[in-house]
Parts: structure tokens; sequence; C-alpha cells
């Protein structure tokens, strides 16, 4: 009983861990789907693949680190780390990815017109 509760810390540690990397294959997902135009079916198909391997990651985690027992922590661990990191990579490092994405399309359009014009 003593090595259940000593163990909590490092259980927490690594379910938040693997909470961070399994928005990471989210991010992942969302820039696949960003480079295949946004179609549809392929975007539900990766969705499904990612919804996938993120439950693979926690059950896995779970089963080797807490035995298989599920406890509110361990989700809410989990929750909370998908959840920073999900909104960290929205909001600091994807729309600024996307701003410099969006500055070098209109340069290289413009680089193109003056491509044209000169012919």
């Amino acid at each position: 009983m003593l090595y259940e509760s000593l163990a909590q810390p490092t259980i927490f540690l690594i379910l938040s861990a693997v909470g961070f990397f399994s928005g990471i294959v989210f991010d992942l997902k969302n820039v696949f789907s960003f480079l295949l135009k946004k179609k549809k079916i392929i975007n539900q198909i990766l969705l499904f693949f990612a919804v996938l391997i993120v439950f693979f990651m926690f059950y896995l985690a779970n089963l080797k680190v807490n035995y298989g027992e599920y406890r509110f922590f361990s989700i809410i661990a989990f929750m909370l780390a998908f959840s920073i990191e999900r909104f960290f990579v929205l909001n600091f490092v994807a729309n600024k990815a996307l701003g410099c994405y969006n500055k070098f399309k209109e340069k290289s359009n413009a680089r193109r017109k003056k491509m044209v014009e000169k012919v």
C-alpha cells in the first residue's frame, strides 16, 4: 500500500509526458491535413489514426506505470498535459508558422508576377 502512494508523483509525471506527446500527435495530424489541402476523407482517416494512437499511448503508459489501474489523477494528468500542449502550440507556434507561411506565399507570388511581367 505504501509503494503505491510513493509512486504517485512518478505516475503523474509520466502520464503528463504521455499527454504532452499525444498533443504532438494531434499537431502532426494537423500538419498533414494542411499539407494535403484539407480533403475531408483524408482528414477523417488521419483523425481516426491520431485518436487510435493517442488511446494506445495512454493505455500502454497506464498499463506499464500504473499496472492498469485507472485512477482519477492519472486521467487528469493526461488531459491537463494534453490541453496545455494544444493551447501553447496553437497560440504560440502554429499561428506564427502560418503567418510566416502566408508571407512566404505572398512574396513568391509577387516574384512570380514580376517574372511574368518581364516576359
